[in-house]
């Protein structure tokens, strides 16, 4: 059991996280195989006494740091572009239609009436979808839990009594 939720879970994250991995591997062969390079020139720059392989520093860390940025900028791009192909199919989670909702009802509003709370039920759902609320807005009071629990206590004092 213990195998098929690693096999799992390693299926999920290299599915959401492919990009990422396959980049991140190749810089890393790339910063080892030119630090590799590097220590060939330098046991060779040895052998041969050659002093000056400051240059070949240079090289390799220049090297280095252009392949972190490139990591770094083809990531930024692969997922600026992988953002841009989800907004474009649209999702259907439960935000997205709740705000379209609510735009749809800002839309929908007057603005010369002032007040939700003095239009009556059937004014607020004048051309408007079902809103479960609308009886609540025109309740005078509204009582919460702890109102009703207090009004039952004092009650049953007063029945005691």
């Amino acid at each position: 059991m213990n195998k098929l939720i690693n096999i799992v879970l390693s299926g999920l994250l290299w599915r959401r996280y492919k990009f990422l991995l396959v980049s991140l591997i190749l810089l890393i062969l790339f910063v080892f195989i030119a630090g590799q390079i590097h220590q060939d020139y330098l046991a060779y720059a040895q052998s041969t006494e050659n002093v000056s392989v400051g240059w070949s520093f240079a090289v390799k860390w220049t090297s280095w740091i252009v392949a972190l940025l490139l990591f770094f900028g083809v990531n930024h791009l692969h997922n600026k572009r992988k953002q841009k192909q989800a907004d474009l199919e649209g999702n259907n989670s439960a935000l997205s239609r709740i705000m379209a909702w609510k735009k749809q009802s800002k839309s929908n509003e007057l603005p010369s009436k002032p007040n939700n709370r003095q239009r009556s039920g059937q004014d607020a759902n004048d051309g408007k979808q079902h809103d479960p609320f609308a009886h609540l807005r025109t309740k005078d009071k509204l009582r919460s839990y702890g109102d009703i629990l207090i009004e039952s206590h004092e009650d049953d004092t007063k029945k005691r009594n």
